[in-house]
């Protein structure tokens, strides 16, 4: 029995001595592939920090080694920048932010313009639109108005042409008799005259105006308001012979004289 356990424990000798030798052969490895990746890391830093300086803060403090403990792969190391380099950032970020603010005031600018101009074309529009219509609604105006006018004077016309035809017919009814009335009576008023004729004293006056215009025989008589006179070449060489005679004479009496000689036809004595 105890022959048993001395041989089981040398057998287990060799084998603990392989098993040590292994580990110290891993961690031996273990420590070379650190130092490899912590030279790497920090020479990918350096890289990237020379690279990308817009990166790196405008206080940036003293460089901060920091190792992660034994067993770790990684390590992170900040190289330190100096004040100039610093001071170059920090106005770089300022340019980079100016230029980033003037982009957005153009880009604003532009959109104000462009809503200004939308609104400008489309108040332009809308006048357009307003002329057009006022246009529209006072050439309609003036037609209607013209329409309107037309027909008055078509109108006015047709009055005026029934007009005319009532008085043609009422001339070539009255001129006849009126003649006659005013040859026997030789001196009279428009109501004396239109109570014979059966007219009114307008229509009287109307037709007997007419004749004077029209009628050769009417040539010489004389108008004094509404009192017609009617005198023919006779009646004014009975005249001549009466103021040739009688010489001055007083209106008064000299104008009873007179219508005395015009309603008798006979020289006064």
């Amino acid at each position: 029995m105890a022959g048993n356990n001395e041989f089981s424990t040398i057998l287990l000798i060799p084998i603990a001595i392989c098993l040590l030798g292994i580990l110290v052969l891993l961690e031996i490895r273990k420590q070379q592939q650190q130092r490899s990746d912590d030279t790497y890391s920090t020479q990918a830093v350096e890289d990237f920090s020379e690279e990308e300086d817009d990166m790196i803060p405008e206080d940036a403090g003293p460089s901060v080694e920091q190792d992660v403990g034994e067993g770790s792969s990684t390590a992170v190391r900040v190289k330190k920048i100096g004040k100039k380099k610093g001071e170059k950032l920090r106005r770089k970020e300022q340019m980079r932010q100016y230029h980033e603010y003037m982009n957005q005031q153009r880009e604003l600018r532009r959109a104000q313009d462009e809503i200004l101009e939308e609104e400008f074309k489309r108040r332009k529009a809308e006048e357009a639109i307003r002329r057009a219509q006022e246009e529209e609604k006072r050439k309609k105006q003036q037609a209607k108005k013209a329409k309107q006018e037309e027909k008055e004077r078509q109108k006015r016309e047709k009055a005026e042409e029934k007009e005319l035809k009532k008085k043609q017919s009422r001339f070539e009814k009255y001129h006849g008799r009126i003649t006659d009335a005013v040859k026997t009576m030789r001196v009279c008023t428009m109501e004396s005259l239109s109570s014979v004729v059966r007219l009114t004293p307008e229509e009287t006056e109307e037709i007997l105006r007419e004749l004077c215009a029209t009628s050769p025989e009417f040539s010489l008589s004389l108008w004094s308001g509404s009192t017609f006179m009617f005198i023919t070449e006779q009646d004014y060489g009975r005249i001549s012979a009466y103021l040739l005679k009688h010489g001055k004479t007083p209106i008064k009496q000299a104008g009873s004289h007179l219508i005395s000689i015009l309603t008798s036809g006979q020289e006064e004595k």
